[in-house]
């Protein structure tokens, strides 16, 4: 079992390395969008909730890159907590996905997609499984260079998740 104090420490440690690689990526990509070829890698920032054996919230970052006009592929990295029967105790997750996108070339401010692929849930009651990823969500319009998404979908469980992608310029 781990004590409040080490769960506080370790939620402040992974706030702060979040934001800091998301920025480090959003810098990074942001100085290769200044070349005449627009930047094909998307950094994202995110916060989800999984309703599953052992419910978990976890914080994480993501990057995806097209792979055609409509399709992008991606991975991200998450970490944070699990509850089951009472006790916490550490949670992750890695997932490889495939994002349809209905409106790539930003025509609406807002655009549903869908997304599926594969990942792997951590929790020290289960330890590593295998899981399979769906999610239809949603992005907002553009502000201050970043995109905000909202999803629902499953993979281990019930799944809610909010995103903050780097905008492009005339794409998704």
């Amino acid at each position: 079992m781990i004590s409040g104090s080490a769960i506080g420490r370790g939620s402040r440690a992974l706030v702060v390395a979040s934001a800091a690689l998301f920025a480090a990526a959003t810098n990074a990509t942001g100085q290769a969008s200044r070349r005449p070829t627009p930047a094909r890698v998307q950094p994202e920032a995110r916060a989800d909730y999984i309703d599953a054996r052992a419910s978990a919230a976890h914080l994480g970052i993501g990057f995806s890159v097209p792979a055609g006009t409509y399709v992008r592929l991606g991975a991200v990295g998450a970490a944070g907590q699990a509850w089951k029967d009472g006790e916490t105790s550490v949670a992750g997750r890695v997932d490889a996905l495939a994002r349809f996108v209905v409106d790539p070339l930003r025509e609406s401010r807002w655009a549903p997609y869908a997304a599926g692929g594969i990942g792997t849930l951590y929790d020290e009651s289960d330890r590593w499984r295998a899981v399979l990823v769906g999610a239809l969500g949603i992005e907002g319009p553009s502000a201050g260079g970043l995109v905000p998404a909202v999803e629902i979908g499953f993979g281990g469980g019930a799944r809610f998740g909010i995103a903050l992608r780097r905008a492009m310029p005339g794409r998704r």
